[in-house]
C-alpha cells in the first residue's frame, strides 16, 4: 500500500486503462481492497495479469478486475483469511474455515451415529422406528456432546467476523465490475475449498464465472522468466511505467503497432514489466 501511495503522483487523475502485473502469495485483505479501489477510481478499465501466483489477498485484487489474464500455470486461491494464534495453535497461521468445517463434519457425524443406533435397535429388538428414535437419542448425544463442548463459541464468533471481512470486500469488488455470479463466486472462494493452498487454476476460474483469458505463450514465458529471476535473488519489485504494446492481450487478439499507450504498474526489466505485492 505504501508503494502505491508513494507512486500515485505519477498517475493521471483519470485514464482509460491500467494493467496490473501481479505475483503474490497474499497479504492483508484491507490493503488489497484499498489498492484495487484506488485503481478503480483512477481508471475506467482495470485488467490484472497473473503469470504464476495471485493467492489470498491477491485473489481479492483480481476480483475487482475487468479481465484477468492468466499464464498456463497460473493460480488464484481461496479467500479464507489466515489467523495467528501462537498460544493455542502454534506458530503456523491457520484458517478460521477449519473450525466451521469441523462443525460441518460433526453435524454429519451426529446424523450418521443416530441413524446407526436407530437401525441397530430396530433390527435387533423389533421396536418401532418411533421407539428406536426415543432410545437412540441419548446414546447419540452421549457421543457427540463431548466433541461439541470442545468448541469455543467466542472463537467461532471471532472467526466468523474475520471471514466476513474478505467476504464483504469480495462482494463489493465483484458488484463494481457487475459480475452476475458474484454471490456464487464469493461463497465458493470463502467457504467451499478444502484448504487455503487449494489451486484455483484457469479452468476453475472460468467455471466460477470470472472474466479470465490465457496469456499469449510468448508473454507467458517471458513474464515467468522475469519473475523467477527476481524471486531467485529475493528482490521485490513495484512501480509504474507507461508501456507501448504491453503484455496481457488475450490469445484471440492480434496486436497492433498502433495500439494505445497503457499505464502498467511495474518496473522495466530486460524489456518486460512486473509488479509484486
Amino acid at each position: 500500500m505504501h508503494n502505491v501511495w508513494k507512486s500515485r503522483a505519477s498517475l493521471p487523475q483519470h485514464s482509460d486503462k491500467v494493467e496490473i502485473l501481479l505475483h503474490s502469495p497474499g497479504g492483508h485483505a484491507d490493503i488489497a481492497y484499498r489498492v484495487m479501489k484506488f485503481f478503480r477510481r483512477r481508471f475506467t478499465t482495470v485488467n490484472v495479469i497473473v503469470p504464476l501466483v495471485a493467492k489470498s489477498a491477491a485473489t481479492l485484487i483480481c476480483l475487482g478486475a475487468d479481465a484477468i489474464f492468466m499464464g498456463e500455470l497460473a493460480e488464484l486461491g481461496p479467500l479464507d483469511v489466515q489467523i495467528n494464534d501462537p498460544v493455542d495453535k502454534g506458530e503456523a497461521p491457520t484458517s478460521p474455515v477449519n473450525d466451521f468445517k469441523s462443525m460441518e463434519y460433526l453435524r454429519e457425524y451426529a446424523v450418521d451415529i443416530l441413524d446407526y443406533f436407530i437401525m441397530e435397535i430396530v433390527e435387533r429388538s423389533g421396536m418401532s422406528i418411533r421407539e428406536a428414535i426415543h432410545e437412540s437419542i441419548p446414546a447419540a448425544v452421549g457421543i457427540i456432546r463431548p466433541l461439541y463442548e470442545k468448541i469455543d463459541p467466542l472463537d467461532l464468533g471471532d472467526h466468523k467476523r474475520a471471514l466476513a471481512v474478505g467476504e464483504e470486500y469480495a462482494k463489493r469488488l465483484l458488484k463494481q465490475v457487475r459480475n452476475p455470479k458474484s454471490e456464487q463466486i464469493v461463497d465458493q472462494l470463502v467457504w467451499k475449498y478444502p484448504s487455503h493452498d487449494f489451486a484455483v487454476d484457469f479452468e476453475e476460474c472460468r467455471a466460477l464465472g470470472l472474466p479470465v483469458d490465457l496469456l499469449e505463450p510468448d508473454d507467458d514465458a517471458a513474464l515467468v522468466n522475469v519473475i523467477m529471476e527476481f524471486s531467485r535473488h529475493g528482490l521485490p519489485f513495484d512501480g509504474f511505467i507507461t508501456e507501448q504494446g504491453a503484455v496481457g492481450q488475450p490469445t484471440r487478439t492480434k496486436r497492433s503497432e498502433k495500439s494505445r499507450k497503457r499505464k502498467v504498474p511495474a518496473v522495466r526489466t530486460n524489456g518486460h514489466v512486473g509488479i509484486e505485492q
